[in-house]
């Protein structure tokens, strides 16, 4: 018997797969009934069953669709582990239109093309580091927060929705010339669940039990085919940084009132917490004199010619955006400034943090074609200087646009990575000769090695330029830059009881925050 998990070859009176542990079944391609691996007819119509694998895989033991690295970083959170009470965001999946296949295609067929469409929904997951815990049918359970704890689980798990709407559709889009029609439905929702305890070698199911994993459920069934529909609790965490639609309230099973919840249209543009928060109001500016003095005087330093790389080292909430925020205000007009931020998921997207200051800088939408990319940047490298076209397929490429040379796009990675470097920092070098520029890193605590590596040869053409160099992280993060005279190093303290009592009368959310 072929294993449909992980396709190894077992032998025929075996009951589990000897490489990963799933149990192994035959599935009869007549009446679809559920045989022990050594009945050579079914038991339910007599059918013949011959070797073929099951038309529907069985649910692999979770080391068979984890990734390593995932593995290996869940069976580190030991505490994570023992099952305990947490806040999750749980998404469900369902696919609907492949088991209607059966009834004309080979059961082969079939289990490829489901196999396929749980690839592209795992990998998603996965790129968010949520953990995929239960197949359901032709759907997934998985659950973001845990095993792996992160602040914005919410919104990983949004993201990730809409990744698996767009690859299902890309699949579907594939199929359709044969006819082959299928549609998804997801939800999700925020709460407090019962977190199942998961064996040292990942064969037992982490899952998420609690009413938070039945709404979220509920939320899958009431949705439109297509449709990413959210509840309430999840919607309140990651309003402002997704398009959102309000469905009203929904009578779903199980409750005696009616609960809000949303469709997610689309994703936002790189949004930080301080934007988002801004659209909300923020609120006074408290306890942060001392900092923003040594930050207008590295700015003095650079606006002179004597360029300046600061550190702003703190832990999440301590006001290192809303310190770099009223810097930006009270410098405006003064300097040109540019931004970039890296994602708490982003270590594996390449160039992620100088991608988005790009968008920024020439104004790129999410919605913009290949045409008007192209267009953006041909238009913004002729505002800052006029021997600046040669570096267009350059910046073309790292925002996944053609590069419209066949010199660069004939190039090794390598030799294309080194060139774009040269292209970047010739399009900085130009922009200061302008006049003076603040050049903004945030969160390097997730920078991918690409960046950093960029930073790194940046950093050393610094003093020579018009440039205030400003990167922000939080303490852990091994900083690779060493030590030079143009380098300073803010800490922001906590603020002083008075402040946090001005703070709170003021708005404030925390103590030791003077961010909204």
């Amino acid at each position: 018997m072929t294993c449909s998990a992980c396709g190894q070859a077992n032998p025929g009176p075996a009951q589990f797969c000897g490489g990963c542990g799933a149990r192994l079944v035959a599935v009869c391609p007549s009446c679809q009934a559920a045989n022990p691996p050594d009945n050579r007819f079914c038991h339910q119509c007599g059918g013949t069953l011959g070797s073929r694998p099951a038309a529907v895989a069985p649910a692999p033991a979770p080391r068979s669709y984890t990734p390593r690295h995932l593995a290996e970083k869940i069976l580190m959170t030991g505490a994570a582990l023992k099952g305990e009470r947490k806040q999750v965001t749980v998404l469900f999946v369902d696919v609907s239109g492949f088991t209607s296949l059966s009834e004309r295609l080979d059961p082969e067929e079939v289990h490829r093309l489901m196999s396929r469409a749980f690839d592209l929904m795992l990998a998603e997951v996965h790129r968010y580091e949520g953990t995929v815990n239960q197949f359901l049918g032709d759907g997934i359970m998985a659950i973001f927060g845990a095993p792996i704890a992160h602040e914005d689980h919410a919104i990983r798990a949004v993201h990730a929705a809409l990744g698996i709407a767009r690859a299902l559709e890309a699949y579907q889009a594939e199929l359709r010339p044969r006819g082959i029609r299928f549609q998804a439905r997801q939800g999700l929702n925020t709460g407090l669940v019962v977190v199942g305890s998961i064996g040292s070698d990942l064969r037992m199911d982490y899952t998420a039990v609690g009413d938070a994993t039945n709404v979220a459920a509920r939320m899958q069934q009431v949705g439109e085919p297509g449709r990413v529909t959210i509840s309430e609790a999840t919607h309140r965490l990651v309003q402002g940084y997704f398009e959102t639609r309000s469905l009203g309230a929904l009578s779903i099973k199980g409750k005696a009132e009616a609960i809000a919840a949303w469709e997610v249209v689309a994703a936002r543009e790189t949004r930080t917490r301080l934007e988002v928060a801004a659209d909300r109001g923020l609120t006074p500016f408290v306890g942060r004199e001392r900092e923003l003095r040594v930050l207008l005087d590295a700015f003095e330093r650079a606006r002179g010619g004597h360029g300046q790389v600061v550190f702003l080292v703190g832990e999440a909430g301590m006001g290192k955006s809303r310190l770099l925020a009223v810097l930006r205000q009270r410098i405006a007009g003064e300097a040109g400034w540019q931004e970039g931020h890296c994602l708490s998921f982003g270590r594996a997207m390449t160039f992620h943090p100088l991608v988005d200051l790009l968008r920024r800088q020439l104004g790129i939408e999410e919605g913009d074609d290949e045409a008007a990319v192209a267009a953006k940047i041909e238009r913004g490298l002729a505002g800052i200087g006029p021997d600046l076209a040669s570096a267009a397929p350059y910046l073309r490429t790292l925002l996944s646009v053609d590069p419209g040379d066949a010199e660069v796009r004939a190039m090794s990675p390598a030799q294309r990575r080194g060139e774009t470097f040269e292209a970047l920092r010739r399009v900085v070098v130009q922009s200061t000769e302008r006049q003076p520029q603040v050049l903004v890193i945030e969160d390097l605590h997730w920078i991918d090695s690409a960046s950093e590596q960029f930073l790194t040869t940046l950093i050393e053409s610094v003093p020579a330029l018009r440039v205030l160099l400003v990167f922000t992280y939080r303490p852990g993060y091994a900083n690779p830059f060493g030590e030079r005279s143009y380098f300073t190093r803010i800490v922001p303290a906590a603020l002083s009881t008075e402040e946090s009592a001005r703070n709170l009368r003021n708005g404030g959310s925390s103590p030791g925050a003077p961010t909204a």
